[in-house]
């Protein structure tokens, strides 16, 4: 996992050192966080006409979901192994980088595989059933929106929602053979309010399509849970981009650029 690489490294680091890791990596987050929900917005007011609402929920995103999900990956997750990658980084610490870099190639493979398979899956799903919002948005708003999802969305489900987790459940069970355990239930109960989250782009048309798309979300939540755990969150995040990206940017393009 990914924690196990860089514990001895850690252990090294003095107190000082530890702390002022800790604190430019917070900014670091929520500054990304910040910029996550800014590029978020024309989609959103494209989809809900109404400016007001938006940014009033962009500020309670970032104050209310990224801020606390920031701390608790950066101040939980050095206890149960999780984002060390960011923090190796963060410190320059030797191989920092080289350990971030060598995640992105299987976030692009996963990603892409991902969004492979919902490519395919959304042509089964009767227009009807998406809620029509999502078809005002342009192309530019719908890609500013996949780099939105990626930052905002990987930050808050996994780097916080998953590291609380798994927080919990080894402070309830403090058993040394439930240490891997609890890092797949903590991916399975975030990878489950990411579902939930997402059902609101569904209008509801039976629980045929239902129970597929929760179930394809909570899969694809339960991938970019175990990229997070072997590679770090940048893995995750550049997974989801990648995923969103063929879902939702390439038909779009497709279908204005396909020759007739």
């Amino acid at each position: 996992m990914e924690g196990r690489d860089s514990a001895e490294e850690l252990e090294r680091e003095g107190p000082v050192t530890h702390q002022r890791t800790d604190r430019v990596l917070f900014v670091w987050l929520l500054l990304a966080g910040l910029f996550g929900s800014l590029l978020g917005v024309p989609w959103s007011i494209a989809v809900l006409r109404d400016s007001v609402t938006v940014w009033l929920s962009a500020g309670a995103e970032i104050l209310f979901f990224l801020t606390p999900a920031s701390a608790v990956g950066v101040w939980l997750g050095k206890k149960v192994g999780l984002g060390s990658r960011l923090r190796e980084f963060v410190s320059s610490t030797p191989g920092g980088w080289e350990h971030v870099r060598l995640g992105i190639l299987p976030g692009m493979l996963v990603g892409s595989a991902l969004g492979g398979v919902g490519f395919f899956a959304q042509n089964s799903i009767p227009k009807s059933a998406l809620m029509p919002g999502l078809d005002y948005p342009t192309t530019f708003e719908w890609f500013l929106r996949c780099i939105s999802a990626a930052l905002t969305e990987e930050t808050f489900f996994r780097f916080g929602l998953m590291t609380f987790f798994v927080w919990v459940l080894r402070s309830i069970l403090k058993r040394p053979a439930f240490q891997v355990p609890s890092l797949w239930v903590g991916n399975l109960l975030s990878a489950l309010i990411f579902a939930g989250a997402h059902l609101p782009q569904l209008t509801f048309h039976g629980w045929s399509l239902v129970i597929p798309f929760v179930i394809f979300s909570c899969g694809a939540g339960i991938v970019m849970g175990w990229l997070y755990m072997r590679f770090g969150l940048v893995s995750a995040i550049v997974a989801h981009f990648i995923g969103d990206l063929m879902l939702y940017v390439v038909p779009r393009l497709l279908a204005t650029y396909a020759w007739p």
